[in-house]
């Protein structure tokens, strides 16, 4: 593992209790990410939202988005603006790794403000075709964080198409569709005393949700970012598009 890598991967393992599909748990996978967009946003304030329709395809997406800004490292061409995959519409950031890129590609959605402690409840739709290594969403302490941009806690979609947090086996929940679009939502509930994330997937062919509970608290107090990445020793690519934080 690279230097840069290990630094994305710099988190202390939590415990998490995976929830299976229920039928309450199965009612979220009815709503669009529209929908839940507008319900969320009705009871909160937007501290991240992209606008890649505005950003030009074959260039890197642009710094300043719709509410919040985007930074990228690695590989000048390896995140770039593209077009829809199939069955979907409007403009996507495209996250991709050579096996000859010796950085990691991050696009890092940096909070247009620190609120503190709350709920911050992320919602995205992803694509991760057939073949690609594994993709990444991560939060992260943000520019104001001591120390800034140091992720606390990741989610990685693995190659058997389940999800894994924070490196640990043990955790894997649920399935996720290569080749076709799918949504996630990550709701990060933040307190004085402790920080919790659950994760639901949703769409057709995607299921399972799972709850984690956070350490270091202290770093989760501090989040300021969201990032898509994909690490050492991974190759391939995958895309994403509608991403939206609200702290509520």
């Amino acid at each position: 593992m690279n230097q840069d890598n290990a630094r994305l991967h710099r988190s202390t393992l939590g415990s998490a209790r995976i929830r299976r599909n229920t039928p309450s748990n199965r009612v979220i996978c009815a709503l669009s990410l529209a929908t839940l967009v507008l319900l969320l946003s009705g009871c909160g304030t937007t501290v991240f939202q992209s606008g890649f329709n505005s950003n030009t395809v074959g260039a890197p997406p642009s710094p300043t988005q719709l509410t919040g800004t985007i930074q990228v490292a690695g590989d000048p061409t390896s995140i770039l603006i593209a077009g829809p995959p199939p069955n979907s519409t409007g403009n996507w950031a495209q996250i991709q790794r050579t096996a000859q890129q010796q950085s990691i590609s991050t696009m890092t959605c940096t909070f247009s403000k620190f609120l503190g402690n709350g709920t911050y409840s992320l919602t995205a739709s992803l694509f991760i075709p057939s073949g690609s290594g594994l993709a990444t969403v991560s939060f992260g302490t943000g520019p104001q964080g001591a120390p800034p941009y140091i992720d606390f806690v990741h989610f990685d979609f693995m190659q058997n198409n389940t999800v894994r947090i924070n490196d640990d086996d043990k955790t894997a929940f649920g399935t996720f569709p290569r080749d076709q679009v799918f949504s996630i939502t990550i709701s990060l509930n933040i307190t004085g005393s402790n920080a919790t994330a659950h994760m639901q997937l949703f769409g057709t062919g995607a299921s399972g949700s799972a709850d984690y509970n956070v350490t270091p608290l202290a770093l989760a107090q501090q989040v300021g970012d969201v990032k898509f990445w994909m690490g050492y020793p991974w190759t391939g690519s995958f895309k994403v598009t509608n991403i939206v934080v609200i702290k509520q």
